[in-house]
């Protein structure tokens, strides 16, 4: 044989493959196949997501308006984490009529300090419009948690396969084992 020709490997001298093998391998190729499917799914969901998000946000926009209250005391009310805290304070509304809310601020502004505040057209005080970041955290939170949520299942799926073809192994080299090791051993002379 010259060395540029190389002997290709027939089919018989390959090692001798187990069901249990080419279960494993099938249950691998349809796993990575769906673990594909989880990331698009994911995608698609996440982009899905945004976009909804960004809508709802532009019609938050056309409800609400930001105004300048103006905090009416010193005295807080402690509200949630940290350093915030609920405040009185006035602010006029679309008719130039005079409103008194309760405000979210963060730290102790004194009396007379302007805070930016939206409120609905019915006059009450509301969070203020997502806007594209706080869209775009939402579509990649949404993406990102169906991929994990999904390949966690994936991988619970294929520990169980694993499970099963070992235990199913493990029978068969028991099985075989008693046939082979009384020949093995010498014992059947």
């Amino acid at each position: 044989m010259q060395p540029s020709q190389e002997r290709q490997p027939s089919r018989t001298d390959r090692l001798p493959r187990r069901r249990t093998d080419r279960l494993e391998d099938a249950a691998a190729w349809v796993l990575t196949a769906a673990a594909l499917f989880v990331l698009l799914a994911g995608v698609l969901a996440g982009v899905a997501v945004r976009r909804d998000a960004g809508d709802s946000g532009r019609v938050a926009q056309q409800e609400r308006t930001p105004v300048g209250a103006v905090l009416v005391s010193d005295g807080t009310i402690p509200y949630g984490p940290g350093l915030e805290s609920l405040r009185p304070a006035r602010y006029l509304d679309a008719g130039g009529k005079e409103r008194a809310v309760l405000v979210t601020v963060v730290g102790r502004p004194p009396a007379g300090t302007v805070v930016r505040v939206w409120v609905h057209r019915d006059g009450r005080v509301v969070s203020s419009p997502p806007d594209g970041l706080d869209a775009l955290v939402l579509g990649v939170t949404a993406a990102a948690g169906m991929v994990i949520i999904g390949w966690a299942v994936l991988v619970g799926l294929w520990m169980t396969v694993r499970r099963r073809l070992a235990v199913r192994n493990a029978a068969e080299w028991t099985r075989e084992w008693a046939e082979v090791e009384p020949r093995w051993s010498r014992r059947d002379c």
